[in-house]
C-alpha cells in the first residue's frame, strides 16, 4: 500500500480492505503467507505468522501456513512440526474454537504445562513470548486459527486485532479454498504417483525391489517413518515376518514371531475393508514391542494397519509406523485401500520368487547331499555328510540319530553332531551318549509306526506328563521344539532322526532322511559284511591251525576199558547242549576229546573255537573272549569280534580253564548265564548261542576250596564231567599208539621205519609216561629220527627205571621231564620256537602254547642256544 493513511480511525478498515483484495487474488499457500506477512509488517511490528487448519471430522488440527521469515523454518524440528496433527482439546486451540474475536495469549502460561503442545514449546524455546490468536470462521464453523507471534513487542498494537477480526472470514475462505485447490492438485498428483507406484510394484520380484518401491513411492504419498509386511498363515500360531524398513536385531525379530500383540491388531482388522489407525498408547501390555520402541530420541506412536487381499489361504498385513500421533488421516486410509491390491500382488510375487529360489536351492542341496551320501562307508562319513548339509539349512540346529539295536527292543544313540556333544559335556551327562533306551517309550514307537515327520513342542509334552527320555534329552540341551523323522528302508525300521529346530522345514527334513535311511542301511550292511569277513578270516586261521596240527576225532586211539568208558560218555553228551568239563593230566588228549564231542554233535557243521586260557596275557583275555570296538583302548584301530561271537551256533573250547583269572571268571559266568555280552567299548548287547567245553589238568574242586576258582562258575561248567585216564592206566593202548606215531613220523625219514621190536615195546609198556600220550608221541618221533634200522630197537627213555615209576607220578618229576624234552627239541632247532622247522612245529604245539610252557618252566632261547 503506497499512499499514506491520514485518518487513524479508518486505518484498520483500510488495511483490512486492502488485505481482502489481495486475498482474493491468492490461490496457493506460499503466496498467501507472503502477501499477508509483507502487508501487515508495513503497519505493525511482529515476528511471524502461523496458520493452523482445523479438521472437525477427526477432531484434530495441523499446521497450514508458517511465515517464510519465521525462525521455525530453520529449526531441525520444523519437518516434524509441519507434519504433526494434534487434538482440538489442546490449550489455546480449544479457546480459539470457542472465541468469536481475536485474543492475546502469553506462552509462559503454557510452557510449563506437562502436556504442552509441541508447537507452543518450540516457539517459546526460541524467544516467542506472546501471540495474537484469531479464529477463522465460515458460518460459525472454525476452519483454522491464525497466530501472530511477538517476542518483546506489544501485541496490543492499535488496530491489529481489528484488522484480523475484519479479515478472518476472508482468510478462512482463503484457507478453505487453498485446501480444496491443493486437494484437487494433490489428487491429480497422487494419481500420477499411484500410477508410477503401481508400475513399480508390477516389476517387483525381490524383497529389495519391494522395499525400494515402498520407500521411494509410498512415502511420496503418505507420511510415515517405518513399515512392516507380515504374512498371516492360518495354520501357524504366529505371523511370519516378511521384512521391514528397519534393520531389526535378533531380539526384535523374536518378538515379531512370538508376541501376540501384532496378532491381536490384525484380528481387529480382519473383518474390515478399510485400514485402521491405532495409537500404541491404546494397548495395555507389559511386554512392549521392541521394534516399536525408542530409537534415539524418537518413539513409535501411531500405526496404520491393512490386511492386503490374498489368495491360496495366505494373507499379508501392512503396518505403517509413525513416530508422531495424529499423522494418518482418512485420505491416507483411502489411498492405502486403493493400492492394497497392487501391493498384495507384489508381495505375493516376492514370496513366489523366493519359494521358487528356495526350491532350486533345496534341489541343489539335496543333489550335493546325495553325492556325499554315495561316498559314505561308515558312521563317521555319515556324520560329516549330515553336518555339512545341516550347516546349509536354518531348519537344523542340532541333530541326533537313535538307532534300533539288534534286539529290536532298545535304541542307542547312533550318530550325533559336535554341538550335541558339547552341550552334553557342559551338562556333565556324557553317559547319555552310551545309554540304552527302550523302544516303547510312548513316542519312539509312534514315530516309527508312521512315515511322516513329527514336530514336538517339548514343554507341552513335559507339562502333560507324557515326555519320554528323548524329550527330556533335548529339553536339557535348551531346545524348545524338536522334529522326529523315522528312518526306514524296505519296511525295516532303522532308527529316528531327531532335530533341534525352532522353525522346521518338514518337507526338506523328510527328503534328507530318505537319503540318510539308505546310507544307514548300507552302513549296517557293510558292518555286517565286515563282521562276516572278520569271522571268516578268524575261522580260516583256526582251520589252518587245525590242519597243521592234524587234529581229528579219528585220532582218538585206544581200546582199553578206560577209553571205552570215555567213548560212552562222549556219545551220551554229544547231541546235547550241556557244558562239558574234561579233566586229565597234561598230554592225555583233552582237545581230541573236545573235538570228538563237537564233531559228533548237531553243531558239527559250525566251527569249534579253541581258546588257551593259559597262553593269553591277563590284559588281553577279556578282549580276546568278547571282542572290542574301534577306539575301546589304545591300539584298537578297528572293531574286532571276540571268540564268543566267532563261536556263535558252534562250540567254544576253553582249554586250561583253571588258569583263568578271577576277574575274568566273573564276566565269563555272566555270559554263560545270560547268553549275552557287550564288546569292550561297546554299548550294544550281543546275544550268542554257544556250546561250552572246558578242559584242565588241575583239580578244580581243590582250586575252589583254595579260593582260586569261583564255585558258581565251577558248578556251571561241571554239568557233565569227563575224566581222561593217564596213559599208565591204559597200558594196553600203548602198542596201538606207538605204531600210529611210528607211521606218522617215519614218512619223513630217509628210510621207512616199519616196526618196533618186542623188547622196545616192553620198555614202552613198563615206563610210567608222566607226559602221557604227548610224551609217547615225542619219544617215538625222536627215536625214529635217531634210528638206523627199519625196525625200532631202541627208545630214548629217561634214565630212571621204568618199574620204579609204575605208581603214581610226582608232578615235579613230570615237569622236569617235560622241561627236558622241550630243551632237547629247542637244541635241535637251534633255539627256533615258531615257524617252519621250529620247536613248536616239531612238538605239534601252537607257538603261543610253547612260549607259555617255556615261561612256566623257566626255559629261555638264549640258554638253550648257549
Amino acid at each position: 500500500m503506497q499512499k499514506s493513511i491520514n485518518n487513524e480511525q479508518d486505518r484498520p478498515k483500510q488495511i483490512a480492505a486492502e488485505l481482502r483484495l489481495r486475498i482474493e487474488d491468492v490461490h496457493e499457500r506460499a503466496g498467501l503467507i507472503k502477501m499477508l506477512t509483507d502487508l501487515l509488517k508495513t503497519h505493525f511490528n511482529f515476528n511471524g505468522i502461523f496458520i493452523q487448519s482445523v479438521d472437525p471430522h477427526t477432531g484434530t488440527y495441523y499446521p497450514f501456513l508458517i511465515d517464510h521469515h519465521s525462525k521455525a523454518r530453520d529449526l531441525n524440528e520444523f519437518k516434524a512440526l509441519s507434519n504433526t496433527r494434534a487434538s482440538l482439546q489442546d490449550p489455546i486451540v480449544c479457546d480459539a474454537m470457542k472465541a468469536k474475536h481475536s485474543f492475546v495469549v502469553a506462552l509462559k502460561d503454557f510452557a510449563s504445562m506437562a502436556a504442552v503442545p509441541y508447537w507452543i514449546k518450540i516457539n517459546f524455546e526460541y524467544g516467542i513470548r506472546k501471540g495474537l490468536v484469531t479464529p477463522l470462521r465460515i458460518k460459525d464453523e472454525v476452519v483454522g486459527v491464525c497466530y501472530i507471534w511477538f517476542d518483546n513487542q506489544d501485541p496490543f498494537q492499535e488496530g491489529l486485532a481489528d484488522v484480523m477480526d475484519a479479515i478472518s472470514l476472508d482468510l478462512g475462505f482463503a484457507v478453505s479454498n487453498t485446501m480444496i485447490n491443493e486437494m484437487l492438485t494433490r489428487r491429480e498428483w497422487s494419481n500420477e504417483l499411484l500410477f508410477a507406484f503401481s508400475r513399480d510394484l508390477a516389476e517387483v520380484k525381490t524383497r529389495e525391489d519391494l522395499s525400494r518401491a515402498v520407500t521411494d513411492g509410498l512415502k511420496k504419498l503418505i507420511t510415515f517413518n517405518d513399515f512392516f509386511i507380515i504374512e498371516l498363515v492360518p495354520d501357524e500360531a504366529h505371523p511370519n515376518f516378511i521384512f521391514s524398513s528397519l534393520l531389526l536385531e535378533a531380539a526384535e525379530l523374536q518378538w515379531l514371531y512370538t508376541n501376540s500383540f501384532i496378532k491381536d491388531l490384525f484380528r481387529e482388522t480382519a473383518d474390515l475393508n478399510m485400514p485402521l489407525i491405532f495409537q500404541l498408547s491404546d494397548f495395555e501390555t507389559t511386554d512392549p514391542p521392541l521394534c516399536f520402541g525408542s530409537r534415539g530420541n524418537e518413539k513409535s506412536e501411531e500405526l496404520l494397519l491393512k490386511i492386503l487381499p490374498g489368495s491360496s489361504g495366505s494373507q499379508f498385513g501392512l503396518i505403517l509406523v509413525s513416530n508422531k500421533t495424529n499423522v494418518f488421516d482418512l485420505s491416507d486410509r483411502a489411498l492405502i485401500l486403493r493400492i492394497s491390491g497392487h501391493l498384495a500382488t507384489a508381495v505375493s510375487n516376492v514370496v513366489m520368487h523366493e519359494e521358487l529360489a528356495r526350491r532350486e536351492k533345496d534341489k541343489e542341496i539335496l543333489l550335493a547331499f546325495s553325492h556325499d551320501i554315495a561316498s559314505v562307508r561308515n558312521k563317521d562319513d555319515l556324520r560329516k555328510a549330515i553336518e555339512k548339509v545341516s550347516g546349509q539349512l536354518s531348519s537344523i540346529a542340532r541333530f541326533v540319530i537313535r538307532g534300533i539295536n539288534d534286539d529290536q527292543e532298545t535304541m542307542t544313540i547312533y550318530i550325533y553332531d559336535d554341538k550335541v556333544k558339547k552341550g552334553v559335556e557342559e551338562n556333565g551327562q556324557q553317559f547319555i551318549l552310551n545309554k540304552v533306551f527302550p523302544l516303547n517309550d510312548g513316542i519312539s514307537e509312534v514315530v516309527l509306526a508312521g512315515n511322516e515327520t513329527m514336530v514336538f513342542e517339548l514343554q507341552e509334552w513335559i507339562d502333560a506328563g507324557k515326555a519320554s527320555s528323548c524329550i527330556h534329552f533335548w529339553r536339557g540341551l535348551g531346545a524348545q521344539k524338536c522334529v522326529a523323522t523315522p528312518l526306514k528302508t524296505g519296511g525295516r525300521n532303522l532308527g529316528i532322526f531327531w532335530v533341534d529346530s525352532e522353525y522346521p522345514d518338514v518337507k526338506m527334513i523328510g527328503s534328507i532322511c530318505a537319503q540318510i535311511s539308505i546310507a544307514m542301511s548300507n552302513i549296517l550292511a557293510n558292518e555286517e559284511l565286515l563282521k562276516f569277513k572278520q569271522r571268516l578270516e578268524v575261522e580260516n586261521e583256526y582251520l589252518q591251525e587245525q590242519i597243521r596240527q592234524i587234529y581229528n576225532s579219528s585220532e582218538i586211539i585206544g581200546t582199553s576199558s578206560a577209553m571205552q568208558e570215555v567213548y560212552q560218555l562222549m556219545s551220551l553228551v554229544a547231541n546235547s547242549n550241556a557244558s562239558v568239563l574234561i579233566q586229565g593230566e597234561t598230554g592225555t588228549g583233552k582237545e581230541l576229546i573236545a573235538r570228538g564231542i563237537h564233531e559228533s554233535s548237531q553243531r558239527k557243521n559250525q566251527i569249534m573255537v579253541k581258546v588257551n586260557c593259559a597262553a593269553m596275557p591277563l590284559n588281553l583275555i577279556e578282549s580276546e573272549l568278547f571282542g572290542y570296538e574301534k577306539g575301546a583302548f589304545t591300539g584298537a584301530y578297528e572293531k574286532r569280534i571276540g571268540k564268543f561271537e566267532l563261536a556263535h551256533r558252534g562250540t567254544l573250547f576253553l582249554d586250561e580253564i583253571g588258569e583263568l583269572p578271577l576277574e575274568v571268571q566273573v564276566k565269563l559266568l555272566r555270559v554263560l548265564q545270560e547268553r549275552e555280552f557287550e564288546r569292550l567299548g561297546g554299548k550294544v548287547t550281543i546275544k550268542v548261542d554257544v556250546r561250552i567245553i572246558t578242559a584242565t589238568n588241575r583239580d578244580l574242586k581243590k582250586e575252589v576250596d583254595a579260593g582260586r576258582f569261583r564255585s558258581d562258575l565251577y558248578y556251571r561248567l561241571n554239568v557233565f564231567p569227563i575224566q581222561l585216564p593217564p596213559l599208565r592206566e591204559r597200558r594196553e593202548d600203548i602198542p596201538y599208539l606207538a605204531h600210529f606215531f611210528l607211521g606218522r613220523y617215519s614218512k619223513n625219514h630217509s628210510f621207512k621205519v616199519t616196526g618196533i621190536s618186542a623188547g622196545t615195546m616192553n620198555e614202552l609198556k613198563a615206563y610210567s609216561w608222566p607226559g602221557n600220550v604227548r610224551e609217547l608221541e615225542h619219544m617215538i618221533e625222536r627215536s625214529v629220527l635217531l634210528s638206523t634200522t627199519k625196525n625200532l630197537t631202541k627208545v630214548y627213555l629217561p634214565d630212571s627205571k621204568a618199574g620204579d615209576c609204575a605208581g603214581s607220578v610226582d608232578m615235579n618229576n613230570l615237569e622236569s621231564v617235560e622241561r627236558q624234552h622241550i630243551i632237547e627239541i629247542l637244541t635241535r632247532c637251534n633255539g627256533k620256537v615258531s615257524g617252519k622247522g621250529g620247536a613248536a612245529e616239531l612238538l605239534r604245539l601252537p607257538s603261543s602254547t610253547l612260549n607259555s610252557k617255556m615261561k612256566k618252566l623257566g626255559i629261555t632261547k638264549s640258554s638253550v642256544v648257549k
